[in-house]
């Protein structure tokens, strides 16, 4: 091997070794800094609002389909069997629709949800790139995700707070 190979080598590791030791990585638990933003209390609110409504027409729903099934139980043996066919269909609808609704119900919720909190995570987004690129970090990793990297909450490069300082949460 040639000197000027191995001095390249050498030069090159040490560069590297170098940009590694400039950068500055800090840690934030993103979970943590949207439960404490004012705008999370209204939209849990709304939420649960919604979540309510969705519950009690649910549950209304089923109340009627247990009656008309109830109804139909105490009738059964004395109908004509083209009357039964009927109330079983009208059952077996009935039933279909209540699945139908909560499918809907639970593709409104999350619709909801998206629409709520994207406003909230955008302001927290911009707060943390705002703090990241004031404190001159290269990376922030977010420790309220499953993430692979998990940092402990005490981490000197924590920027929670200065994030929750720059969105004016005490």
């Amino acid at each position: 091997m040639s000197l000027a190979l191995i001095l390249t080598a050498f030069l090159s590791v040490g560069l590297a070794n170098e940009v590694v030791a400039q950068q500055k990585i800090g840690c934030i638990n993103s979970n943590e800094l949207i439960a404490s933003m004012p705008e999370n209390d209204s939209a849990m609110l709304v939420m649960e609002q919604r979540t309510q409504a969705f519950v009690k027409q649910s549950e209304e729903l089923q109340v009627e389909l247990n009656k008309k099934y109830e109804e139909y139980l105490v009738q059964r043996d004395s109908l004509a069997p083209l009357i039964r066919q009927s109330k079983e269909t009208e059952l077996n609808d009935m039933s279909k629709n209540i699945e139908n609704f909560n499918s809907a119900a639970d593709q409104e919720f999350q619709r909801l949800r998206q629409e709520i909190y994207q406003p909230i995570l955008a302001k927290a987004q911009n707060a943390i790139k705002e703090v990241s690129n004031e404190g001159g970090f290269t990376y922030i990793i977010d420790i309220g995700t499953n993430s692979l990297l998990i940092f402990p909450e005490e981490a000197p490069l924590n920027i929670l707070e200065a994030v929750k300082k720059k969105l004016g949460i005490e």
